[in-house]
Order: structure tokens, then C-alpha cells, then sequence
């Protein structure tokens, strides 16, 4: 074989492999990502397990397998308490079809945790009046509770939801007086621009999908909202950091690559 040849296989061959792993395979490659969270948490918060997911974007392509996949992967883990992270839709959900509603209610239902399971919108989830209410209809019916600019106090530790930030107007009305607690969160670049960074505790957020299909890892499109905190664990004070979520879904182009589907999973004590 002559070397244009050759090479010209070679080229079609990896674009080949690249496809087919990043439409296949890293899609259905969820990783759980675990956290150790030390500190001042409230002491009957210790020994807990808190599980974050975020970004399903069920639509069209969304099948019971594939949510099924997802819903014993965030099972699997046995959390005390599950925080979803928004965006459940996307621009063509089928919101109007019975059975794809039903689809995605029974598999929301499967989700079971001591301590309860917890939402946030995503901007896709409130973008247009008939996605907020579908959205909010779906997670109710499936056992979530919706914060909304709202707290709740679970063994001990406060939890705060925001509104979304692209299409709500987010506040934070608890004091804090010195507790350290849980923030949720979609977008990622709001957060450290809007609050103190003397707050204590740990933001919880998604949205980036780690740029969703990447360059080995770099990002070729990062979304508005999470331009600057779009991977990873990022210190913001001396007692306040935040993780983002690389989601679970995906949106737009229905593929992944290098910036694989996972879980947060936080485990409160010093043990």
C-alpha cells in the first residue's frame, strides 16, 4: 500500500473508532465521582451520603433502557439523599406523548433515599412556560421536591436551591450565621460572581457537560453560564469550594467525548 494510502486509511479508521466511541460508548461510561466532606457540617450530618446527577435532557432518543442504565448507576451508590441538578429536557422533549411521560415518571419514581429526593431547574427546564410546567408536573409525580430560592435542613446540614440563573432571578435569604451549607446550583459561573466568598460550604452544579464533545479534554464549545467553571473542583474561599458536573445527558449532538457522564458523590465526616 503506498503511504497516501495508507495514511488515508489510518485517517478513516481513527474518525471510524473516534464516532463510534463518542456516539456509542462514553455516553453509556457513567463514573461516580467521590467526595469526602470534612469540616464544619453539622454534626448529625455525619456518616451521611448525598448523590448529585444533573443534566438528563430526556428527549426523543431518550429510551427506558438508557434511563434505566442511569437510574441503577445513581441506585447502586445507596445515597441518604438525591439532589437533581436540572435541565431534564430539551428543545424537542416530546412533551404532548402519554408514554414517553409515563417513561420518564416511572423511572424518576424508581429513585428512593431516606432523607428524600431534591431538584433545581436548568435553563432548559424553564425557558418556556410549557417546559417549567411539564418539568415541574414530572418531578412532583416522581417524588422530587422543588427548591426554588428555598432551603431545607437535612440531619442538621442546611440546603439551598437556587432559582435558575439564565431565566430566574436567584437569591440566597437564609443566615448562613457561620453553618456550612450545601448551595445547588445550574450554572456554575453565577455563583462566584454573585456571592461572598466568606459563605461556607460546597456548591453543587452542572450545565457544562465538561464541553459535552471535546478535543481530547479541551472544550471546542463551552456554554453561556459555564464559560469560566466549566470542569472539575474549584476552591472559592477559605471555607467555600464548588464541584461541577459533567451531567449525564447530553444536547444539541447527541455524543460524547473525553468528557464522560457522572455522579457526584459526597460522603460527610472525618471517616
Amino acid at each position: 500500500m503506498n503511504p497516501p494510502l495508507l495514511i488515508l486509511t489510518l485517517v478513516l479508521t481513527l474518525g471510524a473508532v473516534c464516532l463510534l466511541y463518542g456516539f456509542f460508548l462514553e455516553p453509556c461510561w457513567i463514573r461516580a465521582r467521590k467526595f469526602r466532606i470534612a469540616g464544619k457540617t453539622g454534626q448529625e450530618a455525619a456518616g451521611k451520603t448525598f448523590l448529585f446527577f444533573s443534566d438528563l435532557h430526556t428527549g426523543a432518543r431518550t429510551s427506558r433502557r438508557k434511563l434505566d442504565r442511569q437510574m441503577r448507576a445513581i441506585m447502586n451508590m445507596k445515597p441518604d439523599a438525591i439532589f437533581f441538578g436540572g435541565d431534564l429536557v430539551e428543545e424537542r422533549t416530546p412533551l404532548y406523548q402519554p408514554d414517553f411521560r409515563a417513561m420518564v415518571v416511572d423511572a424518576l419514581s424508581s429513585l428512593e433515599a431516606p432523607l428524600g429526593k431534591w431538584a433545581i431547574y436548568g435553563n432548559h427546564d424553564v425557558e418556556a412556560p410549557r417546559f417549567r410546567q411539564w418539568v415541574t408536573d414530572v418531578l412532583e409525580e416522581s417524588g422530587f421536591t422543588l427548591l426554588e430560592n428555598q432551603g431545607v435542613e437535612l440531619e442538621g446540614l442546611p440546603v439551598w436551591g437556587f432559582a435558575n440563573t439564565h431565566h430566574g432571578s436567584p437569591v440566597f435569604e437564609a443566615d448562613q450565621d457561620g453553618r456550612f451549607t450545601l448551595f445547588l446550583v445550574h450554572e456554575s459561573d453565577w455563583f462566584p460572581e454573585a456571592l461572598p466568598q466568606k459563605s461556607q460550604g460546597l456548591v453543587l452544579t452542572g450545565h457544562s457537560h465538561y464541553g459535552q464533545v471535546t478535543f481530547f479534554g479541551l472544550p471546542l464549545i463551552r456554554p453561556a453560564g459555564a464559560k469560566k467553571y466549566w470542569r472539575g473542583h474549584y476552591p472559592l474561599g477559605e471555607n467555600l469550594s464548588m464541584i461541577v458536573s459533567a451531567g449525564l445527558g447530553t444536547v444539541h449532538i447527541h455524543a460524547r467525548f473525553f468528557a464522560r457522564p457522572d455522579l457526584l458523590f459526597l460522603r460527610f465526616g472525618e471517616k
